[in-house]
């Protein structure tokens, strides 16, 4: 059965020039486990379309798998000391982006779950950003 809770999402990517860019959304989360895996699924508003987009954020060990479905399609894989690659899909066209990731924290308390990536960002081996994504999910007090 999912726990409902709420979903923190802040991201970060400097670019080659040094400049900062910082997103932060917050949306109801649900959180469940199933075959060694978790498993967060939430739905967020997106901004340039107004269309709701599909969330699946799951991770097992080290290694996590975010897969978007809407109009914004993508399944992005970090893995640290690995470089995946995937075809980021909106409405205005699709970018093949590849993902270096440094390192995967995940910590499961009580009532809160904590995720941070640490990552490198490139599109057909041309850097893009160094990446942070930090994932908070908080369950309600029982």
């Amino acid at each position: 059965m999912a726990q409902k809770g709420m979903l923190t999402l802040t991201g970060k990517q400097r670019d080659e020039s040094g400049e900062e860019t910082v997103v932060e959304s917050r949306m109801p989360a649900d959180y469940y486990e199933k075959d060694g895996a978790s498993y967060i699924l939430c739905q967020e508003l997106h901004e340039d379309t107004g269309e709701t987009v599909k969330n699946v954020i799951k991770y097992r060990d080290s290694m996590l798998e975010m897969t978007r479905r809407g109009s914004f399609r993508s399944r992005m894989v970090f893995e640290p000391g690995r470089t995946h690659r995937t075809d980021y899909v909106t409405p205005f066209g699709t970018l093949s982006l590849e993902t270096s990731t440094r390192k995967a924290e995940f910590v499961r308390l009580d009532n809160l779950i904590r995720i941070r990536l640490e990552y490198t960002l490139a599109s057909e081996s041309r850097f893009l950003s160094d990446c942070t994504l930090d994932l908070c999910l908080s369950f309600p007090e029982a």
